[in-house]
């Protein structure tokens, strides 16, 4: 695609499957502030230079590039020449992933990265072939290519995370949370659940999952909220229905998310017109 083609910011996001989010854009304007996510991301360049700053150092990504952003750690990101960017993200749910490796007997650790920008093959034939999947209906190719991707990642990083086998306590915890994200929980309420004490539900639901439990609720709220708005659902409704205090809370989360308000990610999730969407995704 020329430059031409790109000459404004635009960004395409999705929610194919349950645990999996994906986000296509370009970028040449807009810088994103520091911020985490709950999710593990796994990415790469299409074109363009990538800069973004993550565990105390810059990294510019090119073309090719492979890129892998741990739960819970602060990055920003932003343009790194003058004609801009484009790259894409898979956003996989670290939970689910753990509890995939444990029954394809991989071992009870979240794959880890010591450096997050990578040159791998192998990896890069998993992002693709899973991308490829994820464009198509949900069935056995999704399963099949969101598998792959998890044993390439446990299998060719080397140096892992250990994390602890969730207790079925911690488990109940992570599905309640899951289950209804617009319920205001107190740590209480959780620890109750869990039948543990509050210190030791917080630490051991952040061993197994890789986030605190109030960031792995954040994420699902994100997630309803984004479902609905891309349904055309008012912000301000979207925000009370997915458990924000109010419509100024789900816009400050959001656009440390994604940079964007709620009215312009609805826009531009939906490829509505004037978002610069057709056809690039």
């Amino acid at each position: 695609m020329s430059t031409h083609a790109l000459n404004r910011d635009w960004a395409r996001y999705r929610q194919p499957r349950r645990g999996v989010e994906t986000l296509r854009a370009y970028f040449r304007a807009h810088a994103f502030d520091r911020h985490a996510h709950g999710t593990l991301a796994v990415g790469t360049t299409d074109g363009g230079v990538q800069r973004f700053r993550y565990r105390g150092g810059q990294h510019d990504s090119t073309a090719g590039g492979m890129i892998i952003l741990h739960p819970g750690e602060p990055h920003d990101g932003e343009c790194g020449a003058e004609d801009g960017f484009t790259y894409r993200m898979i956003y996989l749910d670290p939970g689910s992933g753990v509890e995939l490796l444990r029954e394809a007997e991989l071992g009870s650790h979240l794959p880890f990265a010591p450096e997050p920008l990578l040159r791998d093959t192998v990896l890069r034939r998993s992002f693709e072939a899973l991308w490829g999947a994820l464009g198509s209906e949900p069935g056995l190719r999704q399963d099949e290519a969101l598998v792959r991707l998890w044993q390439t990642l446990s299998r060719g990083l080397g140096d892992r995370q250990a994390v602890p086998s969730a207790t079925k306590g911690v488990a109940r915890v992570r599905d309640a949370l899951a289950d209804a994200p617009h319920e205001h929980w107190s740590l209480d309420e959780l620890a109750a659940i869990a039948g543990i004490s509050r210190f030791a539900l917080c630490r051991a639901f952040r061993r197994a999952y890789g986030v605190s439990p109030y960031a792995y609720l954040l994420g699902r709220r994100l997630a309803q909220a984004q479902r609905d708005l891309v349904s055309g659902v008012p912000a301000a409704e979207a925000a009370i229905a997915a458990g924000f205090v109010d419509q100024s809370h789900l816009t400050r989360n959001l656009k440390r998310r994604f940079g964007m308000s709620p009215g312009r990610f609805a826009r531009v999730a939906a490829g509505s017109s004037g978002s610069a969407l057709d056809g690039v995704f």
